[in-house]
């Protein structure tokens, strides 16, 4: 083998090593497993509300619910989910702001009551796979 061909040989190696590192999981990456649910408000579904599940420790993941009350977890932006494990969750509907974004999401006041935000009460315990979170939710 010639020296050109090994060095191709080499350079193929080595780009073919880094590429099987980009799909990989950082070392640190806690386990995180999928979470998504539905959320109400007196049996009514809760649009455009935002939920933070914040584990014992380590970084909260956060989702939003839809038109329909669906929501799904994402711990970051590359990954969906969250920590596996016990959390402690808020919710709330509080937007200061338009949302420039989705016209159909204005800024509105909090509807929900402090115990499912600033004193929150709500608990869930994450596991491996797939996990639905519903929330059953009432105004008083």
């Amino acid at each position: 083998m010639s020296i050109q061909c090994k060095t191709v040989a080499v350079c193929l190696l080595a780009f073919s090593l880094s590429l099987t590192g980009c799909n990989s999981a950082p070392s640190d990456l806690p386990e995180i497993a999928q979470v998504s649910g539905t959320v109400t408000l007196d049996g009514e579904p809760l649009p455009y509300a935002t939920l933070m599940f914040q584990p014992s420790s380590g970084r909260p993941s956060v989702g939003v619910t839809d038109q329909s009350g669906n929501y799904s977890l994402a711990y970051n932006s590359d990954y969906q989910g969250a920590k596996v494990g016990p959390h402690t969750i808020k919710i709330t509907t509080f937007q200061e702001f338009d949302d420039p974004d989705n016209p159909e999401k204005p800024a509105r006041p909090e509807l929900l009551p402090a115990k499912y935000h600033t004193e929150t009460e709500l608990t869930a315990e994450i596991n491996q796979g797939k996990n639905t979170v519903d929330f059953e939710l009432s105004s008083n």
